[in-house]
């Protein structure tokens, strides 16, 4: 064999050595590079359940949602905020995919899909001492004629009767943002009462800075109005928009009710307990 020919033959084989080390690079990169992103719209704010910690989602759900996602490599899941109401909309106009916390709802029948339940809450009435004093208050909204209540803009938790006796201006019924800021205003006696989940009030009012003996002098629980269950709510996509809307939806389920058995949920929960 000639030393030119050796050469030539070295050169070709160490060309297809490096071709072929491209071609496997290119097909690793695009393996790690093929899961399938997925944005999950969460409530701006609503501690401890979901709200935004700087530019951060935080909260007992996106805790949940965040364990979940470990153990599903195939997608890269991100987490965004939006505030509640506005959440609601895009999700019914189709603008985004997922939010969460909304409860499970059949009056939503506009919504493609929900999750599996991920936390149970409590939604009560508080209302001021001095509004309670020297009423009887069985029979919620139709006892609570003439108060003033506090609702969070977006929020249904009050009922429908409560939301027809406002219409009548038999209560009244005024929106702030926030459940901190409704509480400020009852502790304020300017409004009576103000409809939320149990433990996100206790959170709001850990934030105000009240103690729990000065709660217990200024604010009574008068009713427990159900307990209900928060998921994940996804948009109607007869459009074929998400394609692998129902895929991941499926994957995340699963995912959902193995952390729901380890009892991985209730320990995250357990860990945004106030009082």
């Amino acid at each position: 064999m000639s030393m030119r020919f050796a050469l030539a033959t070295f050169l070709l084989f160490g060309t297809l050595l490096i071709q072929s080390g491209s071609v496997s690079a290119q097909t690793q990169n695009a393996t790690s590079g093929s899961r399938q992103r997925v944005v999950l719209y969460g409530e701006e704010n609503d501690p401890p359940y979901a709200y935004l910690n700087g530019a951060v989602m935080a909260g007992a759900y996106t805790d949940v949602l965040r364990r979940a996602a470990e153990q599903l490599p195939q997608y890269d899941i991100e987490f965004a905020a939006v505030p509640f109401k506005r959440g609601i909309e895009m999700l019914q106009r189709g603008e985004i995919m997922a939010f969460f916390p909304p409860y499970l709802d059949p009056k939503r029948d506009w919504v493609g899909r929900y999750s599996v339940p991920i936390i149970d809450e409590s939604v009560v009435v508080m209302c001021t001492q001095q509004f309670v004093r020297n009423r009887v208050l069985m029979d919620y909204p139709f006892d609570y004629i003439g108060a003033r209540f506090g609702n969070t803009s977006g929020y249904k938790l009050a009922g429908k009767d409560l939301f027809e006796m406002a219409r009548l201006h038999e209560v009244t019924l005024e929106e702030a943002h926030t459940a901190e800021i409704n509480l400020r205003r009852l502790l304020a006696g300017r409004i009576d009462c103000y409809v939320n989940d149990r433990l996100a009030a206790e959170t709001a009012l850990a934030k105000i800075g009240i103690n729990p003996a000065d709660i217990r002098n200024k604010l009574t629980e008068t009713a427990v109005l159900g307990h209900h269950q928060g998921a994940i709510a996804y948009a109607p996509d007869d459009q074929g928009k998400w394609p692998y809307r129902d895929d991941f939806a499926k994957a995340l389920d699963a995912v959902l009710l193995q952390m729901h058995r380890d009892g991985v949920i209730d320990q995250i929960l357990q860990s945004y307990l106030i009082y």
